[in-house]
């Protein structure tokens, strides 16, 4: 039986996700030399293009673009304008190709600036507006939809106390800091951070108890555990990235059932296909 969850529609400039019918997919394209599943697959254009279309194929409603890793363990931060030259073609090529919600992955405002302007609808910010003071305004100024996480690794600190609490009262500032510069509900997305500075059982928890941070159905939550640490730890054996798939489709459904409403995924078909045979046990009752 699945939890009650957001059903409705979000805003993002000209295009619309509606959450109603079915669980959304999200494909992640990473067009960076250095992430730690993809990276360098996706850093020339024509490579781009060719994931972007397999992808929407396979049933991806919105295309996630990456210009910097920001994988656990340590990355290499990058240059706005170095971001913005791995993201703004992309970010152009795909709005001219195809008709599709693009999002793009990134916690700068000069960076979201530049690829609003190319046409991408949705910030997913790491830092649910919280690194960059001007990012929640740009946002605004564009009227695009924004992703706001849940970051553990902001603070750089263990935490004791539980979990869903914390991740409660940060997402509290992430959202009233989007209202404060009159970004409404029905353009809010929230993730609860798998991976970000968390433990094992602590990613568990967040996706088991999804629902909690839904706001009572309020806003819509993205689950992205996708070939993380822990589906890795669950395995308990040296994994490649790709090995993670069936760990992560089998959380992504654990997720699902506990509230989610959104998946961000590497593997688009076989995360898809497991999403349509899960939901449709439950509509059929079988």
């Amino acid at each position: 039986m699945m939890t009650e969850r957001f059903c409705g529609t979000i805003k993002c400039r000209d295009k619309r996700l509606e959450f109603d019918k079915q669980t959304l997919i999200m494909g992640i394209l990473n067009v960076t030399p250095d992430s730690f599943s993809d990276g360098g697959k996706n850093f020339r254009l024509s490579d781009a293009m060719f994931s972007v279309q397999r992808m929407i194929d396979e049933g991806a409603a919105v295309i996630d673009v990456g210009g910097e890793s920001t994988r656990p363990g340590g990355y290499t931060q990058i240059s706005v304008d170095e971001e913005l030259s791995r993201i703004v073609p992309v970010v152009t090529a795909i709005k001219e190709n195809f008709d599709t919600v693009i999002s793009v992955d990134t916690y700068k405002a000069g960076v979201a600036k530049g690829a609003l302007e190319a046409g991408c609808h949705i910030i997913n910010d790491i830092y649910g507006f919280m690194y960059d003071p001007n990012m929640a305004s740009v946002v605004k100024d564009y009227d695009a939809g924004c992703i706001l996480m849940f970051n553990c690794r902001r603070n750089g600190e263990a935490v004791s106390e539980d979990i869903i609490d914390r991740a409660v009262r940060e997402l509290d500032g992430s959202i009233r800091t989007a209202h404060r510069v009159g970004i409404e509900d029905d353009h809010i997305i929230l993730d609860p951070g798998i991976g970000f500075g968390t433990s094992r059982a602590q990613d568990i928890a967040l996706t088991a108890r999804i629902s909690e941070l839904s706001y009572d159905s309020r806003y819509p939550v993205l689950l992205a555990c996708s070939r993380k640490r822990t589906p890795a730890a669950v395995l308990d054996r040296e994994t490649t990235a790709d090995q993670r798939d069936p760990v992560s489709i089998g959380m992504a459904l654990a997720g699902i059932a506990s509230g989610a409403s959104m998946i961000r995924v590497h593997n688009v078909k076989d995360s898809a296909d497991a999403v349509r045979g899960f939901e449709y046990t439950l509509q059929e009752g079988i």
